[in-house]
Protein backbone atom coordinates (compact mmCIF):
# COMPACT_ATOMS: atom_id res chain seq x y z
CA UNK A 1 0.00 0.00 0.00
CA UNK A 2 1.31 3.51 -0.95
CA UNK A 3 1.96 5.56 2.20
CA UNK A 4 0.72 8.99 1.85
CA UNK A 5 3.51 12.05 3.11
CA UNK A 6 1.70 14.62 5.44
CA UNK A 7 3.14 18.01 4.72
CA UNK A 8 4.91 17.79 8.13
CA UNK A 9 7.45 15.61 6.59
CA UNK A 10 8.26 17.73 3.85
CA UNK A 11 10.53 20.16 5.23
CA UNK A 12 12.97 17.43 6.33
CA UNK A 13 13.28 15.67 3.26
CA UNK A 14 14.06 19.37 1.57
CA UNK A 15 16.42 20.06 3.87
CA UNK A 16 18.48 16.75 3.87
CA UNK A 17 18.21 16.41 0.34
CA UNK A 18 19.44 20.45 0.25
CA UNK A 19 22.51 19.10 2.51
CA UNK A 20 23.38 16.24 0.40
CA UNK A 21 23.60 18.30 -2.58
CA UNK A 22 25.97 20.99 -0.92
CA UNK A 23 28.39 18.10 0.49
CA UNK A 24 28.49 16.67 -2.96
CA UNK A 25 28.95 20.37 -4.72
CA UNK A 26 32.85 20.23 -5.78
CA UNK A 27 35.69 20.81 -3.78
CA UNK A 28 35.32 23.37 -0.62
CA UNK A 29 38.20 25.75 -0.67
CA UNK A 30 39.70 27.95 2.31
CA UNK A 31 39.65 31.34 0.32
CA UNK A 32 40.32 33.32 3.43
CA UNK A 33 43.22 30.58 5.41
CA UNK A 34 46.61 31.56 4.82
CA UNK A 35 49.33 28.85 4.45
CA UNK A 36 50.54 28.66 7.65
CA UNK A 37 46.79 28.53 9.21
CA UNK A 38 45.94 25.96 7.03
CA UNK A 39 48.85 23.56 7.94
CA UNK A 40 47.20 24.04 12.05
CA UNK A 41 43.72 23.50 10.63
CA UNK A 42 45.38 20.42 9.03
CA UNK A 43 46.98 18.89 11.77
CA UNK A 44 43.89 19.62 14.02
CA UNK A 45 41.90 17.18 11.64
CA UNK A 46 44.06 14.93 10.92
CA UNK A 47 44.26 16.26 7.31
CA UNK A 48 46.67 17.09 4.41
CA UNK A 49 46.77 20.11 3.14
CA UNK A 50 46.17 20.34 -0.70
CA UNK A 51 46.86 23.88 -2.08
CA UNK A 52 45.67 24.57 -6.37
CA UNK A 53 48.70 27.16 -7.01
CA UNK A 54 47.19 28.78 -10.17
CA UNK A 55 47.50 32.30 -11.80
CA UNK A 56 44.72 34.49 -13.04
CA UNK A 57 46.24 34.28 -16.80
CA UNK A 58 46.66 30.29 -16.92
CA UNK A 59 43.97 28.45 -19.30
CA UNK A 60 44.36 25.27 -17.68
CA UNK A 61 44.10 26.47 -14.51
CA UNK A 62 40.54 28.55 -15.27
CA UNK A 63 39.25 24.61 -16.81
CA UNK A 64 40.15 23.02 -13.76
CA UNK A 65 38.02 25.86 -11.79
CA UNK A 66 34.96 25.62 -14.40
CA UNK A 67 35.67 21.61 -14.85
CA UNK A 68 37.24 19.56 -12.18
CA UNK A 69 36.70 21.49 -8.81
CA UNK A 70 32.95 21.45 -9.33
CA UNK A 71 32.61 17.56 -9.65
CA UNK A 72 30.81 16.08 -6.73
CA UNK A 73 32.97 13.15 -7.22
CA UNK A 74 36.59 15.34 -6.85
CA UNK A 75 34.22 16.94 -4.04
CA UNK A 76 34.03 14.05 -2.08
CA UNK A 77 37.05 12.99 -1.95
CA UNK A 78 38.75 16.25 -1.42
CA UNK A 79 36.43 17.45 1.55
CA UNK A 80 37.51 14.45 3.23
CA UNK A 81 41.10 14.41 3.04
CA UNK A 82 42.32 17.44 2.57
CA UNK A 83 42.48 20.91 3.63
CA UNK A 84 41.86 22.85 0.28
CA UNK A 85 43.65 26.07 -0.75
CA UNK A 86 43.42 28.28 -3.51
CA UNK A 87 46.60 30.14 -4.04
CA UNK A 88 47.15 32.90 -6.79
CA UNK A 89 50.94 32.61 -6.86
CA UNK A 90 51.63 36.22 -8.13
CA UNK A 91 49.27 37.94 -5.33
CA UNK A 92 49.48 37.84 -1.15
CA UNK A 93 51.25 35.16 0.42
CA UNK A 94 52.16 33.62 -3.59
CA UNK A 95 55.05 34.80 -4.85
CA UNK A 96 56.93 33.63 -1.50
CA UNK A 97 55.69 30.31 -1.69
CA UNK A 98 56.16 29.99 -5.64
CA UNK A 99 60.08 30.19 -4.53
CA UNK A 100 59.58 28.17 -1.34
CA UNK A 101 58.63 24.74 -3.51
CA UNK A 102 59.83 26.05 -6.78
CA UNK A 103 56.82 26.65 -8.47
CA UNK A 104 57.46 26.99 -12.09
CA UNK A 105 54.63 26.23 -14.14
CA UNK A 106 50.65 26.28 -13.58
CA UNK A 107 48.59 24.64 -12.39
CA UNK A 108 51.10 23.38 -9.73
CA UNK A 109 49.30 21.15 -7.85
CA UNK A 110 50.44 20.51 -4.16
CA UNK A 111 50.15 18.25 -1.38
CA UNK A 112 51.85 19.25 2.27
CA UNK A 113 51.59 17.50 5.41
CA UNK A 114 51.20 18.78 8.41
CA UNK A 115 54.75 20.49 8.79
CA UNK A 116 54.73 22.11 5.40
CA UNK A 117 56.37 19.36 3.77
CA UNK A 118 55.79 18.55 0.45
CA UNK A 119 54.67 14.76 0.36
CA UNK A 120 53.46 14.68 -3.51
CA UNK A 121 53.35 17.62 -6.80
CA UNK A 122 51.94 17.19 -10.23
CA UNK A 123 51.85 20.42 -13.07
CA UNK A 124 49.31 20.83 -15.65
CA UNK A 125 45.67 20.14 -16.47
CA UNK A 126 44.16 17.07 -14.86
CA UNK A 127 40.32 15.83 -15.86
CA UNK A 128 38.30 14.63 -12.62
CA UNK A 129 39.41 11.27 -12.83
CA UNK A 130 42.55 11.49 -12.85
CA UNK A 131 42.86 14.47 -10.66
CA UNK A 132 41.13 12.47 -8.01
CA UNK A 133 43.31 9.19 -9.02
CA UNK A 134 46.52 11.57 -8.26
CA UNK A 135 44.78 12.76 -4.73
CA UNK A 136 44.45 8.56 -4.03
CA UNK A 137 48.82 8.76 -4.46
CA UNK A 138 48.93 11.58 -2.36
CA UNK A 139 47.29 10.49 0.38
CA UNK A 140 48.99 7.21 0.43
CA UNK A 141 52.03 6.80 2.36
CA UNK A 142 54.06 4.29 0.80
CA UNK A 143 53.32 5.50 -2.88
CA UNK A 144 53.29 9.27 -2.48
CA UNK A 145 56.26 11.28 -3.78
CA UNK A 146 58.09 11.92 -0.17
CA UNK A 147 57.30 8.29 0.12
CA UNK A 148 59.58 7.16 -2.80
CA UNK A 149 61.99 10.07 -2.10
CA UNK A 150 62.86 8.80 1.11
CA UNK A 151 63.52 4.92 -0.51
CA UNK A 152 65.64 6.67 -2.91
CA UNK A 153 67.41 8.50 -0.79
CA UNK A 154 68.15 5.30 1.70
CA UNK A 155 69.75 3.41 -1.30
CA UNK A 156 67.25 1.64 -2.51
CA UNK A 157 67.52 1.13 -6.14
CA UNK A 158 64.74 -1.55 -7.19
CA UNK A 159 63.02 -1.49 -10.44
CA UNK A 160 59.88 -1.23 -9.05
CA UNK A 161 61.29 2.57 -7.46
CA UNK A 162 62.83 3.58 -10.04
CA UNK A 163 59.59 3.17 -12.43
CA UNK A 164 57.32 4.58 -9.74
CA UNK A 165 59.87 7.39 -8.65
CA UNK A 166 60.31 8.21 -12.69
CA UNK A 167 56.02 8.71 -13.07
CA UNK A 168 55.93 11.04 -10.02
CA UNK A 169 59.06 13.12 -11.10
CA UNK A 170 57.89 13.56 -14.25
CA UNK A 171 54.09 14.39 -13.25
CA UNK A 172 56.01 17.00 -11.49
CA UNK A 173 58.09 18.27 -14.54
CA UNK A 174 60.99 17.57 -12.44
CA UNK A 175 64.23 17.23 -14.48
CA UNK A 176 65.58 14.61 -12.74
CA UNK A 177 62.43 12.46 -13.94
CA UNK A 178 65.14 11.54 -17.47
CA UNK A 179 67.86 10.32 -15.44
CA UNK A 180 65.75 8.30 -12.99
CA UNK A 181 64.68 6.71 -16.51
CA UNK A 182 67.47 6.17 -17.57
CA UNK A 183 68.51 4.20 -14.38
CA UNK A 184 65.47 2.02 -14.70
CA UNK A 185 66.23 1.19 -18.34
CA UNK A 186 69.45 -0.37 -16.93
CA UNK A 187 67.75 -2.34 -14.17
CA UNK A 188 65.91 -4.38 -17.52
CA UNK A 189 66.87 -6.98 -20.07
CA UNK A 190 64.24 -6.65 -22.66
CA UNK A 191 63.71 -3.01 -24.14
CA UNK A 192 61.70 -4.19 -26.66
CA UNK A 193 58.66 -4.97 -24.22
CA UNK A 194 55.83 -3.27 -24.71
CA UNK A 195 55.76 -1.77 -21.08
CA UNK A 196 59.27 -0.87 -21.75
CA UNK A 197 58.75 0.92 -25.00
CA UNK A 198 55.94 2.61 -23.73
CA UNK A 199 58.37 4.25 -20.82
CA UNK A 200 60.44 4.92 -23.51
CA UNK A 201 58.88 7.21 -25.40
CA UNK A 202 57.08 8.40 -22.17
CA UNK A 203 60.41 9.45 -19.92
CA UNK A 204 63.39 9.16 -21.92
CA UNK A 205 64.57 12.58 -22.50
CA UNK A 206 68.38 12.14 -22.80
CA UNK A 207 69.45 11.78 -26.42
CA UNK A 208 72.68 10.01 -25.63
CA UNK A 209 71.04 7.99 -23.20
CA UNK A 210 71.01 4.04 -24.00
CA UNK A 211 66.97 4.29 -23.86
CA UNK A 212 66.95 6.95 -26.55
CA UNK A 213 69.64 4.65 -28.60
CA UNK A 214 67.39 2.07 -28.35
CA UNK A 215 65.10 4.18 -29.91
CA UNK A 216 66.65 5.26 -32.74
CA UNK A 217 67.98 1.84 -33.79
CA UNK A 218 64.67 0.55 -33.73
CA UNK A 219 62.88 3.40 -35.10
CA UNK A 220 60.60 1.42 -37.44
CA UNK A 221 59.52 -0.67 -34.96
CA UNK A 222 58.56 2.06 -32.26
CA UNK A 223 56.72 3.62 -35.60
CA UNK A 224 54.77 0.47 -36.06
CA UNK A 225 53.48 0.50 -32.29
CA UNK A 226 52.93 4.09 -31.95
CA UNK A 227 52.94 6.08 -35.46
CA UNK A 228 55.63 7.73 -37.72
CA UNK A 229 54.15 11.09 -36.53
CA UNK A 230 53.84 10.11 -32.51
CA UNK A 231 57.90 8.88 -33.34
CA UNK A 232 58.91 12.10 -35.01
CA UNK A 233 57.16 14.62 -32.39
CA UNK A 234 59.45 12.41 -29.59
CA UNK A 235 62.81 12.62 -31.53
CA UNK A 236 62.05 16.63 -31.98
CA UNK A 237 60.76 16.82 -28.40
CA UNK A 238 64.33 15.63 -26.78
CA UNK A 239 66.24 17.94 -29.06
CA UNK A 240 63.76 21.15 -28.44
CA UNK A 241 64.41 19.78 -24.41
CA UNK A 242 67.79 18.69 -24.29
CA UNK A 243 68.83 22.34 -25.82
CA UNK A 244 66.70 24.16 -23.16
CA UNK A 245 68.59 22.14 -20.32
CA UNK A 246 71.73 22.97 -21.93
CA UNK A 247 71.31 26.60 -23.48
CA UNK A 248 75.34 27.07 -23.30
CA UNK A 249 76.57 24.37 -25.97
CA UNK A 250 79.29 25.79 -27.96
CA UNK A 251 78.51 25.06 -31.60
CA UNK A 252 80.58 21.88 -32.03
CA UNK A 253 78.00 20.24 -29.50
CA UNK A 254 74.62 21.36 -30.32
CA UNK A 255 76.16 19.71 -34.20
CA UNK A 256 76.94 16.44 -32.40
CA UNK A 257 73.38 16.44 -31.33
CA UNK A 258 71.99 17.23 -34.47
CA UNK A 259 73.88 14.04 -35.60
CA UNK A 260 72.73 12.16 -32.67
CA UNK A 261 69.15 12.66 -32.74
CA UNK A 262 68.91 13.20 -36.45
CA UNK A 263 71.12 10.88 -37.89
CA UNK A 264 69.95 10.45 -41.64
CA UNK A 265 70.19 14.59 -42.02
CA UNK A 266 72.09 15.33 -39.08
CA UNK A 267 74.81 16.59 -41.09
CA UNK A 268 72.49 19.30 -43.22
CA UNK A 269 70.85 20.38 -39.92
CA UNK A 270 73.82 20.97 -38.48
CA UNK A 271 75.02 23.28 -41.37
CA UNK A 272 72.21 24.94 -41.24
CA UNK A 273 72.57 25.66 -37.54
CA UNK A 274 75.66 26.87 -37.98
CA UNK A 275 74.40 29.54 -40.67
CA UNK A 276 72.11 30.62 -37.56
CA UNK A 277 74.72 30.72 -34.88
CA UNK A 278 76.86 33.26 -36.41
CA UNK A 279 74.27 35.34 -37.93
CA UNK A 280 72.81 35.38 -33.96
CA UNK A 281 76.00 36.19 -33.44
CA UNK A 282 76.48 39.05 -35.53
CA UNK A 283 80.09 37.07 -37.40
CA UNK A 284 78.87 37.72 -40.57
CA UNK A 285 82.49 36.92 -42.28
CA UNK A 286 81.81 33.68 -40.86
CA UNK A 287 78.29 33.00 -41.53
CA UNK A 288 79.26 33.97 -45.09
CA UNK A 289 81.62 31.11 -44.93
CA UNK A 290 79.23 29.01 -44.16
CA UNK A 291 76.55 29.57 -45.87
CA UNK A 292 78.53 28.79 -49.09
CA UNK A 293 79.97 25.82 -48.01
CA UNK A 294 76.41 25.06 -46.69
CA UNK A 295 74.80 25.80 -50.16
CA UNK A 296 77.54 23.85 -52.27
CA UNK A 297 77.17 20.46 -50.03
CA UNK A 298 73.40 20.78 -49.40
CA UNK A 299 71.70 22.83 -52.72
CA UNK A 300 68.33 24.14 -52.64
CA UNK A 301 65.39 25.14 -55.46
CA UNK A 302 63.37 26.68 -52.32
CA UNK A 303 62.80 30.16 -54.13
CA UNK A 304 62.30 32.19 -51.17
CA UNK A 305 64.99 29.97 -49.40
CA UNK A 306 67.53 31.11 -51.78
CA UNK A 307 66.37 35.16 -51.62
CA UNK A 308 66.43 35.28 -47.93
CA UNK A 309 70.42 34.20 -48.07
CA UNK A 310 71.11 36.11 -51.12
CA UNK A 311 69.53 39.04 -49.04
CA UNK A 312 70.87 38.72 -46.44
CA UNK A 313 74.55 38.32 -48.32
CA UNK A 314 73.36 42.17 -49.86
CA UNK A 315 72.95 43.45 -46.61
CA UNK A 316 76.20 42.32 -45.03
CA UNK A 317 78.55 41.03 -47.17
CA UNK A 318 81.35 43.02 -49.63
CA UNK A 319 83.48 40.55 -50.41
CA UNK A 320 83.65 39.92 -54.17
CA UNK A 321 83.77 36.75 -54.63
CA UNK A 322 81.31 35.80 -51.96
CA UNK A 323 78.73 38.73 -53.58
CA UNK A 324 78.86 36.62 -56.81
CA UNK A 325 78.05 33.40 -54.91
CA UNK A 326 74.93 35.39 -53.45
CA UNK A 327 73.85 36.79 -57.36
CA UNK A 328 73.96 33.08 -58.51
CA UNK A 329 71.75 32.24 -55.60
CA UNK A 330 69.20 35.18 -56.45
CA UNK A 331 69.13 34.16 -60.02
CA UNK A 332 68.59 30.64 -59.40
CA UNK A 333 65.54 32.16 -57.12
CA UNK A 334 64.22 34.56 -59.99
CA UNK A 335 64.39 30.87 -62.37
CA UNK A 336 62.71 29.02 -60.25
CA UNK A 337 59.56 31.12 -59.04
CA UNK A 338 60.53 35.08 -59.98
CA UNK A 339 59.24 37.81 -57.88
CA UNK A 340 59.56 41.64 -57.29
CA UNK A 341 60.92 40.09 -53.87
CA UNK A 342 64.29 38.00 -55.56
CA UNK A 343 64.52 40.39 -58.46
CA UNK A 344 64.75 43.45 -55.75
CA UNK A 345 67.51 40.91 -54.20
CA UNK A 346 69.29 40.46 -57.59
CA UNK A 347 69.27 44.39 -58.32
CA UNK A 348 71.25 45.15 -55.06
CA UNK A 349 74.16 42.50 -55.71
CA UNK A 350 74.39 43.67 -58.78
CA UNK A 351 75.10 47.48 -57.76
CA UNK A 352 76.84 46.32 -54.64
CA UNK A 353 79.43 44.83 -57.83
CA UNK A 354 79.33 47.97 -59.56
CA UNK A 355 77.04 46.34 -62.47
CA UNK A 356 74.62 49.55 -62.75
CA UNK A 357 73.32 48.67 -66.29
CA UNK A 358 72.05 45.09 -64.78
CA UNK A 359 70.86 46.27 -61.21
CA UNK A 360 68.75 48.75 -63.18
CA UNK A 361 67.00 46.03 -65.38
CA UNK A 362 66.23 44.07 -62.26
CA UNK A 363 64.82 47.12 -60.29
CA UNK A 364 62.69 47.52 -63.27
CA UNK A 365 61.61 44.39 -63.35
CA UNK A 366 60.93 44.23 -59.46
CA UNK A 367 59.13 47.62 -59.39
CA UNK A 368 56.90 46.01 -62.23
CA UNK A 369 56.14 42.96 -60.81
CA UNK A 370 55.33 44.82 -57.24
CA UNK A 371 52.85 46.71 -59.20
CA UNK A 372 51.26 44.34 -60.99
CA UNK A 373 50.91 42.38 -57.46
CA UNK A 374 49.39 45.55 -55.72
CA UNK A 375 52.42 45.42 -53.88
CA UNK A 376 54.11 48.47 -52.02
CA UNK A 377 57.63 49.08 -54.50
CA UNK A 378 58.59 52.44 -52.97
CA UNK A 379 62.07 50.88 -51.21
CA UNK A 380 63.11 49.27 -54.91
CA UNK A 381 62.00 53.03 -56.43
CA UNK A 382 64.19 54.52 -54.26
CA UNK A 383 67.37 51.72 -54.64
CA UNK A 384 66.37 52.25 -58.19
CA UNK A 385 66.82 56.45 -58.09
CA UNK A 386 70.44 55.86 -56.16
CA UNK A 387 71.00 53.44 -59.07
CA UNK A 388 70.54 56.12 -61.83
CA UNK A 389 72.31 58.70 -59.91
CA UNK A 390 69.51 60.98 -58.40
Amino acid sequence: MRQKLTLSFLPAVVLTTAGFLSAQNGIQFEHDLLFADALQKAKAENKIVFMDAYTTWCGPCKMMAARVFPDSAVGVFFNTRFVNLKTDMEKGEGPALALRYGVEYYPTLLFFNTEGKVIHKAVGYHNAEEFVKLAHTAANPEANLLALETRYRKGERSAVLLRAYTEVKSAAFDPAAGQLASDYLKTQTNLSSPENMDFIMRYVDDPFSDGFRFLQQNRRVFEEKFSEKEVKQKLDMVFEDYLLRHPDLQLGEVQRLYGTVYPEQGERLASNYRLTYYRQREDMQKFALSAVDHYTRFPTNDADELNEIAFLFAQNVTDPAMLQKAIEWAEKSVSTHESNYNQDTLARLYLKLGKKKQAAAAARRSIELAKNAGEDASQTEELLEKINGK
